[in-house]
């Protein structure tokens, strides 16, 4: 998930599942938690969330661990029964906080879905209680009792951003825009073609080479994106190529994908559930087909 699809996703949830409460929480596999909430006026919901990759509401059924893993049996014990005050993104980062109060106070749980990614238990005094993976890195630490740090920015937050701030990108030189944009922006990489296919920008064209005119269309194209994302008037969509094959799942049509036929869901939540359903299973039976010729072979 980019960091525009968690936009997206943690507006939805917020509305959702505000005030719920927890009523179970399982591991189902080393990196992917599955919360059981319950609802007064509506059905149970389940918040899958799996680490370095996605978060979303699932309808599908999960096959649950007899003996929870020692990462659940901690989240169990600070936050079931707990109530849903909020959940947002950090920045426009690829950061998912739950803000969860209970008997012993409010409890941050913080879902990173970059890299490897990682899920974080932060306590009432910000300090780490209890974390999928423990490490020691160049500009912070996740270890247990020491303060949470959040991860260095990776890129400039877009909601801010100004349009004379836009012209400092000139300064990567040659390097092309979309990748200046890039890194300029947390917007990743889909999104920043996306802001140039539509503001008519080529994406090889050097930063050096940008006129005025274009930074002028890039800047209105990227604010346009942004309101899309935050008013959500446009239906999430599935892309699907001429092999019926699931490409890509989106907040929105994508003019990246115009040449993709678009199935459309009434949420990002309901897309990203059958998107995920359908290639994990892709997946296994790719997977199983492989070790069977192995087998066949040997």
């Amino acid at each position: 998930m980019s960091s525009s699809d968690i936009a997206v996703i943690t507006i939805e949830l917020q509305g959702i599942l505000k005030d719920a409460r927890i009523d179970n929480i399982y591991q189902i596999n080393p990196r992917t938690l599955l919360l059981k909430i319950r609802r007064s006026d509506q059905p149970t919901a389940y918040l899958l969330i799996e680490a370095g990759k996605r978060i979303h509401l699932t309808s599908y059924s999960s096959a649950k661990p007899a003996k929870p893993p020692s990462f659940c049996k901690a989240l169990r014990k600070y936050l079931r029964e707990g109530k849903i005050a909020e959940i947002g993104q950090y920045e426009f980062e690829r950061i998912v906080l739950i803000v969860v109060r209970g008997k012993s106070g409010e409890y941050q749980l913080i879902s990173e879905l970059f890299g490897e990614g990682n899920i974080i238990l932060v306590g009432p005094e910000n300090d780490i209680v209890q974390a999928l993976k423990y490490r020691r890195m160049r500009d912070r630490n996740v270890i247990a009792k020491e303060k949470f740090v959040y991860p260095p920015p990776s890129g400039r937050n877009p909601i801010n951003l100004k349009r004379e701030d836009l012209e400092k990108i000139r300064d990567f030189g040659q390097l092309s825009v979309v990748r200046a944009l890039t890194r300029f922006l947390s917007i990743g990489g889909l999104y920043a073609e996306e802001v140039l296919a539509r503001a008519g920008v080529d994406k090889d064209v050097p930063c050096k080479d940008l006129e005025k005119e274009d930074l002028d269309r890039i800047f209105a194209q990227l604010k346009e994106l942004l309101m899309e994302i935050f008013e959500k008037t446009a239906k999430a969509c599935i892309f699907v190529d001429e092999q019926s094959r699931w490409i890509d799942v989106a907040p929105m049509p994508l003019k990246k994908y115009a040449h993709l036929h678009c199935v459309t869901y009434g949420t990002l939540n309901n897309a990203l559930d059958e998107y995920y359903a359908r290639t994990s299973v892709e997946q296994i039976i790719g997977e199983t087909e492989q070790r069977a010729e192995q087998k066949l072979e040997r």
